[in-house]
Order: C-alpha cells, then structure tokens, then sequence
C-alpha cells in the first residue's frame, strides 16, 4: 500500500489497418443497448477460419483472446464452445445460418478470416447481429503474426465502442509489485492478466509505481541502496535511471499530463511534504512545508491544477484535496474511520478513490471531489492499493479475497461490481498501476 504504513507500449506493438469493409454508416445502423449489471450480451466467438501458408501459429490466438478480453468488460457473456450448432470450417462470413446461433441464444456473433503466410498475415473480422441477421461491424488488419494479439484487442476496442459509445481499453498495461524472494521487484502485464513480465532486478524493494503519459516507463521507488529514492525505467529496454539522491527519502511518484514535473513526497525526520520535481528529480518546490506533519501518496487531479493526498494534519491520516499552490486544503474522506489512506482521482474527475480501515480490515471507498456521497467498494478481506482505469471503467486493486494473507491484483467496475482477479502468483502481488492504451 502505497502509504503510511509502508514508509511508506511496452514495445508499441503497431499493425495497419489496411481497410474499413463498411462505410462508417454502418455504426449508425447499430441501435444496441447497453446492458446494466448482470445483464450480459450473450456473444459467440467461434474458431477463425485460417487460409494460410505454413504455420501462422500466433494467429490462432486471435479469437482467445477476443473471448478473454470482452468476457473481463463485464457486458458480455462469452458462449462456450460447446453449445455451438454450426460445424467448425464454414469461411464464408455471408454464407452461414443465423439460425444456427439464435437457437443457442446467441444475440452477437463474431467471425472471421486469416489469410497469409508465416511473415504476414491479413485478418478480416466481423460482428453480426444474430436478432437482425446483419453485419455490424467489419474490419480488416494487416501484420506479422506476433501482432495477433494486438489486431485482436484493437477489434475487441471497436466492438466496445460499437456498444458502448467510446472505444475499450484492451492493450493497456497495468504493473505491479510483487516478491521475489526476500525481495519485491516491478512486474507488468497485459491488462487480462497475461504476458507478465519482469521489470526489475533491484535486489531491493521496488514499489509504487506509475506510467508516464506515453506508456513508454516507469517512474518508482526502490530501496535498492538501502534508503528509498525514486528511479525511471525503460518498459522496453529496462534501462534505469535514478532520479534522486541525497538525505530526503523520496517515497511515490507521479508524472503530469504533459510529462514534465513528477510529483512525490519527500521525507526528513518526523516530517513528510509533497514536492514537485522536474524530469530529471531535481527540486522544482515544495507543496507542503508543515512541521511534524506527515503529507505523502500525492496524485495529480486530470486537469493537473489540484492535488489528492494522505496527511494526519488532524490526527490520524486521512484523505485530502488541495490546489497545486497548496492551499485550500479540504478534507475528502468522511467514512467513520480514523485511518485512510492511498488516494487516486478518476479521469473524468468526479470520483476519488481511496483505503480505510473498515470493518476489521482496509476496505476501498470512493467519493466526490467535496468528500459528499461516500461509497463503499468492498467488504470481504482485505483490499489496498486502487488505481483507475485510463478511461474510468475499472478501479485496479490488489486484495486477499478474504482466503488469507497473500494479495492478488483484481480489477473491478467503479461500483464495486464485476470483480475479476487478474494474477494468482504464490507471492504477493500489490501497488498496481494502470497505463495509457497504446
């Protein structure tokens, strides 16, 4: 938890989209509702149809992973294989029965064709309404075969926008803490759980991380020498830079939109403020310069002119809201707990999620800017460390479930609804960060 208590792409994948099947009109034929909780679309993705040379191994994952990624959305339930009427070879994208997807319930059907060879690959998907017997939405990608997985989350996107007005959020990053050994290194993964790669080897404890606005690195701290101070990493390269040295404990870290000024606490003492910093770590100025208080787990507003922070400014460590001059402090968190902590403001600035302790545990809330309509998340276990969603639509966490002492990262929506664990290591996994779609 990136708090108190604990002192508290990648490489761009890039395809082109060689062509648009159907004329933008077609959306405006779509008359899709989107479903509340609980209501799912049922959606049938069948095995693509492959016209291939030689072995385009890679491309075989496209239509797993559309399944995976639109089944983790939450308004979509992913029909089993299983249930399917439809014998498996059928190319023909125009030459198929809808009968034959209704009769098991079908109302979205997904289909599709790989031509190419080992080297590149062209990919046309579709997506039919089953009820109106109509294509919806049809794409064509071109790329080698290792792009497949990005072709499949850029279609996964689109049928997220088909549904809901703007476009998903699939081949976004999210990274993470987790043990290795009796150290804690940084680790990152496709937002559905998978490719979960390490980043670091500090040997030390590596925490708190968060993206710059290209999605290219990592700002974080480590206690790789011993003390806390806050370095830069390469998503790609996993080149390291150390951003600050010297007798301050530098603790979080976070870059502005315009990736300019990071902002971060340091720590002397008895005392803790938040500062401002430029690129390189050096100083810009101070926010905070209180004695004896203890400001920390700062996180910029979207429009970079407020601050959301964890201070015990009146006693216990609460959440509150100042501007960037650090003035007008306002106390947000109004939950009946005398400890709160690890605050993250949503992008479209409405919500400030945030940890109390609750319940005999640390629990997850979210409120308004004003600290007014406080709401709590969770209720089971013990759950720390949230962080939006580039677009708002899921709060990223890690939690125990309530099965023990080891966290896992889940993701759920910003109503406390769907939640869905994301990694089921052997060890610990904490403080995650989401980064920008690519």
């Amino acid at each position: 938890m990136r708090d108190l208590r604990s002192t508290f792409l990648f490489s761009r994948i890039v395809f082109v989209l060689t062509a648009v099947l159907f004329a933008d009109c077609l959306f405006a034929q779509t008359d899709i509702v989107v479903r509340g909780s609980g209501k799912r679309y049922p959606l049938a993705i069948p095995e693509l149809c492959f016209q291939t040379e030689g072995n385009a191994a890679e491309a075989r994952e496209i239509d797993d992973v559309l399944g995976r990624n639109l089944d983790l959305s939450g308004y979509f339930e992913i029909l089993s294989p299983e249930v399917f009427v439809e014998t498996p070879g059928k190319c023909d994208p125009s030459t198929f029965a809808y009968s034959d997807w209704s009769v098991i319930g079908a109302e979205g059907l997904v289909k599709g064709i790989v031509r190419g060879s080992p080297d590149n690959i062209t990919v046309q998907l579709y997506l039919h309404d089953v009820q109106r017997q109509q294509v919806t939405l049809a794409k064509e990608y071109s790329g080698h075969p290792s792009q497949s997985k990005a072709i499949a989350q850029r279609f996964a996107n689109e049928i997220m926008r088909v549904f809901t007005g703007k476009p998903g959020i699939f081949g976004s990053q999210i990274s993470f803490s987790s043990r290795v050994g009796r150290f804690k290194e940084l680790f990152v993964m496709d937002m559905d759980g998978t490719a979960i790669r390490q980043l670091t080897d500090d040997r030390g404890i590596a925490i708190s991380s968060s993206w710059n606005p290209e999605g290219t690195g990592l700002v974080y701290t480590s206690y790789r020498r011993r003390v806390p101070e806050l370095f830069f990493i390469d998503s790609l390269s996993r080149k390291i830079k150390q951003l600050t040295e010297g007798p301050m404990l530098d603790l979080g870290g976070q870059f502005s939109a315009d990736g300019q000024v990071i902002l971060a606490s340091q720590s002397t003492g008895t005392q803790s403020d938040i500062v401002l910093l430029n690129r390189d770590g050096s100083l810009r100025r101070k926010v905070t310069n209180s004695f004896g208080v203890i400001d920390v787990s700062p996180k910029w507003s979207p429009d970079n002119r407020e601050i959301v922070f964890c201070s015990n400014r009146a006693g216990g460590p609460q959440i509150y809201v100042m501007d960037v001059e650090g003035r007008g402090a306002r106390r947000v968190s109004f939950v009946n707990s005398n400890y709160c902590t690890s605050p993250a403001w949503s992008p479209d600035g409405g919500r400030i999620a945030f940890v109390c302790r609750a319940e005999g545990n640390f629990q997850i809330f979210t409120a308004r800017p004003d600290g007014t309509n406080p709401l709590q998340l969770t209720s089971y276990g013990s759950n720390e460390d949230p962080e939006w969603a580039p677009d708002g639509s899921f709060l990223v966490f890690a939690t125990t479930f309530g099965k023990g002492s080891l966290y896992s990262i889940a993701i759920m929506n910003p109503d406390g609804s769907n939640v869905r664990q994301i990694t089921k290591s052997r060890t610990s996994d904490t403080d995650p960060a989401w980064g920008p779609v690519p």
